[in-house]
């Protein structure tokens, strides 16, 4: 029997196809290494090296975006996952004409471009890599000083910095969202030429119900998101739905090979049940990333070896439902990597 390649089994996975297993990845955030282009890509490199993923979807510093309009942050601080905005550009609607196209090759996302060099260097051409692009809308918001919405917790519409700019100047926002989006798209081609096979694309939990109402996020969510997943659509690219009530049913019409979100998550469907509306799109996810990092390898072990069996006649891939904890455990990996 033919030994299958990373690349040939997500390929299968992509065109709709079974292969010989399901292909397993996870990722996490190198909070210590994810300030320098050659430490992401060493750790990065090295965490691939030791678990033999089946992809690699790279993690650069969340906030990076946000530095390519002028945020800053401190580093020495860290909140979570998060460094401490000490600046942000977008304090009002007044603001939204500081944002402007800009070169993709440049300043944070040029240092990620080096990332994605290096590691491409680093684990050779078999190794199917994704980089990690945000929604323009979620790269909005991060410029109002906020990195993401809480996977978990309420976001409450009333206390959204996002809705107050859209709300008080639409047409501002929109061509600010023009202008984060033709960015991205330029990144998006850029890190295809720098040895990336596609992205990583999620939309935090901007579709999250109570957040943006269904016409607003037709309005200023879907039309930015397209501009980019356009300029990426002959690749793998996996779109990431993040969080509770987060509708991936929405993005079911994307130009996307694999959609991912939290079944798990209070108000999100089951990839059991996605089978009646995903069409030919495969699906990722079956473990619950909350488990990572409390020394449960056993129930890990457990649900991932549930989702395998449960998924086993159709196009799936192994994952943890969004990034795990830097402190996971590594008999934890060990479990996810070997249930399949």
């Amino acid at each position: 029997m033919a030994i299958w390649t990373k690349r040939e089994r997500l390929e299968a996975i992509v065109n709709g196809e079974l292969a010989d297993r399901p292909p397993v990845s996870a990722w996490h955030h190198f909070i210590d290494a994810e300030q320098s282009a050659e430490e992401l890509a060493e750790a990065t490199a090295e965490f691939q090296r030791k678990y033999d993923w089946d992809f690699v979807k790279i993690n650069p510093r969340a906030v990076c975006y946000a530095e390519m309009w002028g945020n800053e942050y401190d580093y020495s601080k860290y909140t979570g996952l998060a460094p401490t905005c000490t600046r942000r550009i977008l304090h009002s609607a007044r603001d939204l004409g500081k944002i402007a196209e800009i070169p993709a090759d440049q300043g944070a996302l040029g240092e990620q471009l080096v990332a994605v060099r290096l590691i491409r260097d680093k684990l050779g051409a078999d190794v199917p890599l994704l980089q990690t692009v945000f929604s323009p809308l979620a790269v909005l918001l991060n410029l109002c000083g906020n990195r993401i919405i809480g996977r978990y917790r309420e976001a409450p519409r009333n206390e959204s910095p996002l809705v107050r700019l859209i709300t008080e100047d639409g047409d501002g926002a929109h061509r600010a969202l023009k202008a984060i989006a033709n960015t991205l798209a330029g990144y998006a081609g850029a890190i295809l030429d720098a040895g990336a096979d596609g992205a990583f694309y999620t939309s935090l939990g901007i579709a999250r119900d109570g957040y943006l109402t269904l016409e607003e996020w037709e309005h200023f969510a879907r039309p930015y998101d397209l501009i980019v997943l356009e300029a990426l659509e002959s690749s793998p690219t996996i779109l990431h739905t993040c969080g509770i009530y987060s509708n991936p049913q929405r993005f079911v019409d994307y130009p996307i090979k694999i959609l991912h979100w939290a079944e798990s998550a209070v108000g999100n469907p089951s990839i059991a049940s996605s089978a009646n509306w995903i069409g030919r799109k495969a699906v990722m996810g079956g473990v619950d990333e909350r488990y990572f990092g409390t020394d449960a390898p056993d129930k890990i072990a457990e649900l991932a070896g549930r989702a395998v069996r449960l998924h086993a006649e159709r196009p799936f891939v192994l994952a943890p439902e969004c990034s795990v904890s830097p402190s996971t455990f590594e008999s934890e990996f060990w479990a996810l990597r070997t249930a399949v």
